[in-house]
């Protein structure tokens, strides 16, 4: 009976030493075949290639043109960017068209999925509300333009100007000082110009 047990032990422990190896050369090769397989980066959509575009392009149907003719008039004029809760199917049901279609044609013509196209709009009209009034403040330059949060008002602003919304402040106070005294050196000497021709011609 003892001698039957330790038969049976002695071959389970034959069975999951093989096993073990088994799956130990099995992870092994699985390691070093994703070593090895190339990794594709990340691309954001401005890295897209052209031909990835053309791509997109081919499922677009003849009339994408007039659609972002309609899409950027609607921005314009109506601004529904900014609404915070703005969805791509809101927009695309004032178009006439589907979520789908629209974000194709939005994909392939400005190189933007729908949320970047959007806050593309709404830090133009950021910068628009701080060159009517640079006394505004950061938080409510976001708020107006549609932001929910700094955060993205931040990451959307220095995306599309390369400085955060402090920064670009600052850079166009500076920019209106300088022209402001550039405007005003001007007049001076005009005006001192002006009157060394009055002297001359009362003498």
């Amino acid at each position: 009976m003892y001698l039957t047990l330790f038969l049976v032990a002695a071959l389970i422990s034959v069975v999951l030493a093989v096993i073990c190896v088994y799956l130990f050369k099995r992870t092994r090769n699985l390691q070093r075949s994703e070593s090895q397989a190339p990794v594709r980066p990340y691309l954001s959509p401005e890295m897209i290639a052209d031909e990835d575009l053309g791509t997109t392009g081919a499922l677009l149907c003849d009339n994408h043109q007039a659609i972002c003719e309609s899409l950027m008039d609607y921005l314009e004029k109506e601004k529904p960017y900014l609404n915070p809760n703005i969805k791509i199917i809101d927009v695309a049901d004032y178009l006439n068209t589907n979520k789908s279609y629209l974000s194709r044609v939005i994909n392939s013509h400005f190189k933007k999925n729908f949320s970047q196209f959007i806050n593309w709009y709404r830090v133009r009209d950021s910068m628009d509300l701080y060159m009517r009034n640079p006394k505004i403040d950061i938080s409510t330059m976001a708020s107006k333009s549609g932001f929910q949060s700094m955060t993205t008002f931040n990451t959307a602003f220095t995306r599309y100007t390369g400085m955060t919304p402090g920064e670009w402040c600052k850079k166009y106070k500076n920019d209106i000082r300088h022209d402001e005294m550039v405007q005003a050196d001007k007049k001076k000497r005009e005006i001192a110009k002006n009157q060394a021709a009055k002297a001359d011609g009362a003498r």
